[in-house]
């Protein structure tokens, strides 16, 4: 990879493992001060969580798209800098228990402040569609659903999950949830939001009714004021929804379990606002 394609605006890769290394310890550390969690103390274990969520974190900022090929490549090429990793297999399983700490990392980034507008919106994650999706799965916490992006079927139908997201004005995605399919957008904005909050809040059509500024739907009695501006500024989480497609491949691949998909989707977002945090974005 040349420099000039590098982000957070580091001069090798070298440089940006060194850059998230130091953050991602320092947090560990204080994390573990406060006893918001506690990580296992392992004799004579390969790697420290430190170096392996730095591992994940930047391969996910190169736009690796498969973490077994990606250490297998760390562990070839930067050696010096990871002299003892643990084998491919056990990587992998510790990456899916790192799922809360990646979630938690990636909220305690953003610095929101009382200003702040925010806007709310859902994304399909389809493990299959068209007439696929019809078919028994044996992951049952996933349903079908329909899409809120025509494409993924004839009828916009697919199987898998859903992603809700709330993003400030930065694009810091500060609220999440991952459901099932069919879990309409409304029921989640009231779980993501509270009630009573001082915030200002834009959506699209699917969320009238639950306190947010959303585009009035043609039939409406009362509609609440709804500016240009706004529709501009609601498609700001659309862009965020695209970068996370484009340039660090959240669409699910081959997983096998929810759990997986948990820690696949945290583990994204945590790299998003990671980029964003360091204006690497």
């Amino acid at each position: 990879m040349t420099t000039n394609q590098l982000p957070l605006s580091q001069d090798t890769v070298e440089d940006l493992f060194t850059l998230v290394y130091v953050y991602i310890d320092d947090y560990l550390k204080a994390a573990a001060r406060s006893g918001l969690f506690t990580l296992p103390n392992e004799p004579h274990q390969k790697g420290t969580y430190a170096e392996l969520m730095t591992i994940g974190l930047v391969g996910d900022l190169l736009g690796a798209a498969s973490q077994q090929k990606w250490v297998a490549q760390v562990r070839f090429t930067y050696r010096a800098l990871f002299p003892c990793l643990p084998d491919r297999t056990r990587y992998l399983r510790i990456q899916l228990n790192l799922e809360g700490i990646y979630a938690d990392l990636a909220l305690r980034l953003p610095h929101p402040d009382d200003d702040t507008v925010y806007v709310i919106d859902s994304k399909p994650l389809p493990i299959c569609a068209g007439a696929r999706y019809r078919r028994p799965r044996a992951m049952s916490e996933a349903a079908s659903g329909r899409g809120g992006h025509a494409g993924y079927s004839e009828k916009g139908r697919f199987y898998g999950f859903k992603l809700h997201g709330v993003i400030d004005d930065h694009g810091m995605i500060v609220r999440f949830a991952i459901t099932p399919a069919n879990v309409s957008d409304p029921p989640m904005a009231r779980a993501l939001l509270n009630e009573g909050e001082a915030i200002i809040v834009i959506g699209d059509r699917g969320y009238q009714g639950c306190g947010e500024y959303a585009q009035p739907k043609g039939n409406a009695l009362q509609p609440r004021p709804w500016w240009g501006a706004m529709r501009w500024v609601r498609k700001t989480i659309e862009t965020v929804f695209s970068r996370l497609d484009r340039s660090f491949h959240l669409m699910l691949p081959q997983l096998n379990s929810f759990r997986s998909i948990r820690a696949h989707v945290c583990r994204k977002i945590a790299a998003h606002n990671l980029a964003l945090f360091f204006g690497g974005l």
